[in-house]
C-alpha cells in the first residue's frame, strides 16, 4: 500500500475521470463505493450507481461562483463552521495534515460571512485584543483525560479561532459551512476558499471598493466586545448544497436557567463521559483535509443519541458514524484516503450547552471490519429499536476516529430548545431517504457548470481583488431581490414564537 499523500499524487495523474470536477481522489471512492452497492445487488451487472450519482450532483448542485441564492443564504446566515489543515509534516505513512476547526456566531447583527462577489468571501473574525497572550490562548490547560483518550484540555473559544486563522492563512484555504439553526427549512451550503489571507477592515475595504457603511454592524460588534476585527479573505473555490440540515428545528431561550450537567455538577466543567454527551446529540460537525489542503466540513445528523457513537477497543476510545446509501460525492472518504486524520465538532446549545472537539486519526472500515472490532455499536445501528427489533440495511461505510485529543471549550453557550414537533432528525446521513437536497434550493441552474481548468487559471491569477468595484455593483444589483427575499423569510420566522 502506498503511502496515504502519494495516493493523493497518484489520483491526480492517473486516475481523475475526464471531465469531472473534485479531487481525483473522490473518484477513486466513488468507484469502491459502487463496487460495494453492486456488490449486494443480485443482478452483479448492475450499473456504477455511486458513479452516476456524483456525475449528476456534479452537473447540478458544485459550482465554483455563487448564484445570488446562495450568496443571500451565505450573506445572512448567522453562524459558520470553519475549518482548515495544517500543513503537512512528517515522512512516508506518517506524512499528515491536522484539521482544526471553529463555530463562529456573529448573529443576525453582524453575520460572519460577507459575500463580496460572486466569485469572493471575506469571513469575520473578533481576534483577541493586542497584548494577549496568544499562544497559551491556543494551548489551553490540561484536565483530567477519562480512560482511553490520550489528551483532554480546556480553553477559550479565543484558542481554537486563533488556530484556525493560523492554519487557513497557512495553507491559503478554508471550508466555511454556512448554519441557518432557526430556519426549519435550510439546507447546508459549503463554501471553499483559496488564496485566503487575513486583512483588516481598511484593506478589506480598499481591495473591494466597499461602501463606507458595509463593515459599520462588525466594527460596533468588536468595539463591544473589546476585539480586533479582522478578516479571512479568498476566493470561492468550491460551492456545493450540504446534507440536508435542519430536520430538526432549533427556538432561541431567552431565560434558560442553569445547563443540564452529570449529577448537577457545574455545567461550566467538563461532563466525565463522552458517551453521556453524545447520547444528548442529534448533530455532530465533521472535518477532513486532503493532501493537498483542500479542508471540507458537513453535519452528520441522526436522532438524538444516534448522530455519532463512542465504543473502546484495547484501551482506546473510538468515535463511529455510519455511512448510509444515499452520499454521492464521498468526500470526506476521499480525503481521509489521502490524509488519515479529522475533527469532529460537538456544539450542544440545548442540553449540556457545552461544545467540545474531538480530533485523532481516522479512516473509513467496512461493515465486516467495524461488526468484528465495534460489536456494540454495530449491533445498536443495525437494530436501532433495540436487540428485538427490525434490522435496517448495512451503512456502506463507517467513519471511525481514534480520540486523540479532545479539546472543551470554557463558558456555556446560549441556550436553544427543540420543537417538540420536530425535535430531532429524522435521518442519518441522508440513509432512509425521507428528505433530499432539493437541486432547485440554491438555484445552481443559474450559474455555469464546474470548470476545473478555469479554476487552475484562477488560482494561478491568485486571490481575487476588485479595487474598482466593478464586481462589487455587478453582484449588489444582481442579488438585491434574492437577499431582499431572504431577509423577509427570516423575519417571518424570527415572529413565530
Amino acid at each position: 500500500m502506498l503511502p496515504p499523500h502519494w495516493r493523493g499524487r497518484l489520483a491526480e495523474r492517473r486516475l481523475r475521470r475526464p471531465g469531472a470536477p473534485g479531487p481525483a481522489a473522490e473518484h477513486v471512492v466513488q468507484y469502491l463505493v459502487s463496487d460495494t452497492l453492486r456488490a449486494r445487488k443480485t443482478d452483479p451487472t448492475a450499473n456504477a450507481i455511486g458513479v452516476k450519482q456524483a456525475d449528476v450532483f456534479y452537473r447540478d448542485q458544485y459550482r465554483q461562483y455563487f448564484s445570488t441564492v446562495m450568496g443571500a443564504f451565505a450573506a445572512t446566515a448567522p453562524q459558520a463552521l470553519l475549518a482548515a489543515g495544517t500543513r503537512a509534516r512528517g515522512l512516508a505513512w506518517w506524512r499528515r495534515r491536522r484539521t482544526v476547526a471553529v463555530l463562529v456566531d456573529g448573529g443576525t447583527a453582524a453575520p460572519p460571512i460577507l459575500v463580496l462577489d460572486r466569485g469572493a468571501v471575506a469571513v469575520a473574525v473578533l481576534l483577541p485584543p493586542d497584548g494577549a497572550d496568544e499562544e497559551r490562548l491556543v494551548a489551553g490547560d490540561r484536565a483530567a483525560s477519562p480512560a482511553g483518550v490520550r489528551s483532554v484540555r480546556e480553553r477559550d473559544h479565543d484558542g481554537a479561532l486563533l488556530e484556525t486563522v493560523r492554519a487557513a492563512v497557512a495553507t491559503g484555504r478554508l471550508a466555511v459551512l454556512a448554519l441557518h439553526p432557526y430556519d426549519p427549512d435550510a439546507m447546508g451550503l459549503h463554501v471553499t476558499l483559496f488564496g485566503v489571507a487575513l486583512l483588516d477592515a481598511a484593506a478589506l475595504a480598499a481591495e473591494h471598493a466597499l461602501a463606507p457603511g458595509d463593515l459599520a454592524a462588525h466594527e460596533a460588534a468588536a468595539n463591544a466586545a473589546g476585539r480586533r476585527l479582522a478578516f479571512l479573505v479568498g476566493g470561492t473555490e468550491e460551492i456545493f448544497t450540504q446534507c440536508s440540515q435542519n430536520l430538526f428545528v432549533k427556538h432561541p431561550v431567552p431565560d434558560p436557567g442553569p445547563a443540564a450537567g452529570a449529577d448537577g455538577a457545574d455545567p461550566g466543567a467538563p461532563l466525565c463521559s463522552l458517551d453521556d454527551l453524545l447520547a444528548r446529540q442529534f448533530e455532530a460537525l465533521q472535518v477532513t483535509v486532503g493532501f493537498d489542503g483542500l479542508p471540507g466540513a458537513s453535519p452528520r445528523n441522526g436522532d438524538i443519541g444516534r448522530a455519532a457513537f463512542v465504543e473502546r477497543r484495547r484501551g482506546r476510545a473510538h468515535l463511529l458514524i455510519p455511512y448510509h446509501p444515499g452520499n454521492a460525492i464521498h468526500g470526506h472518504a476521499a480525503k481521509l484516503w489521502t490524509n488519515p486524520y479529522s475533527t469532529v465538532v460537538v456544539s450542544d446549545d440545548h442540553s449540556v450547552r457545552r461544545r467540545v472537539t474531538l480530533a485523532g486519526r481516522s479512516w473509513i472500515a467496512d461493515q465486516a471490519v467495524v461488526a468484528r472490532r465495534f460489536p456494540t455499536t454495530a449491533d445498536a445501528v443495525a437494530r436501532p429499536e433495540g436487540p428485538d427489533g427490525p434490522t435496517v440495511p448495512d451503512p456502506v461505510y463507517w467513519f471511525v476516529m481514534r480520540i486523540d485529543d479532545v479539546v472543551w471549550e470554557r463558558g456555556t453557550l446560549a441556550a436553544n430548545r427543540l420543537d417538540p414537533g420536530r425535535a430531532a432528525c429524522t435521518i442519518n446521513a441522508g440513509g432512509q431517504g425521507r428528505h433530499t437536497k432539493k437541486p432547485g434550493y440554491f438555484a445552481a441552474d443559474t450559474v455555469e457548470v464546474y470548470d476545473v481548468h478555469r479554476q487552475h487559471e484562477r488560482e494561478r491569477a491568485g486571490r481575487p481583488v476588485d479595487p474598482a468595484g466593478t464586481e462589487r455593483r455587478a453582484w449588489l444589483a444582481a442579488v438585491t431581490d434574492d437577499l431582499a427575499a431572504r431577509r423577509a423569510h427570516l423575519a417571518r420566522i424570527g415572529s413565530e414564537p
